[in-house]
């Protein structure tokens, strides 16, 4: 079934599309610990603090993969997978974020977008200084 789903649509659009089944199980296995892992934050600071605690958190590990592989390619392409698409992927959750947004109302709603993104950009700056300077000093 899902093949022939694939087949229909490189046939109608053109593209080449592969299913590589170690690399979704990777995606996969990362993505139920991380959903897993935010709803026990979110079980444990409920409401808009959870959330944007979530957030942050998974900037700063996402900026921190990401330069750590730019930088050193410390990580293989199945542990960025693994990490990044499945577990930070699932880990942080904008579908939250939009909801809560919402519910907050206009002046807190508009706040907690502001600090959201502000921090979010911070934490992936950290996770990429945490990598930039964590190297220098441990002489790698």
């Amino acid at each position: 079934m899902c093949l022939n789903i694939f087949r229909t649509f490189k046939s109608y659009f053109g593209c080449n599309i592969t299913f590589v089944p170690k690399e979704s199980a990777l995606v996969g296995i990362g993505g139920c610990i991380g959903s897993v892992a935010r709803y026990q934050i979110n079980e444990w600071i409920p409401s808009l603090l959870g959330t944007f605690i979530v957030n942050v958190l998974g900037c700063i590990a996402i900026g921190f993969l990401m330069y750590e592989s730019i930088y050193f390619g410390a990580f293989s392409r199945n542990s960025r997978l693994f990490l990044g698409a499945g577990l930070i992927g699932s880990f942080t959750t904008f579908s939250a974020f939009a909801t809560q947004t919402i519910e907050a109302g206009l002046f807190y709603g508009i706040i907690f977008i502001a600090a959201n993104i502000l921090c979010g950009l911070m934490g992936v700056f950290i996770g990429r200084q945490i990598i930039l300077r964590g190297r220098r000093s441990w002489n790698i």
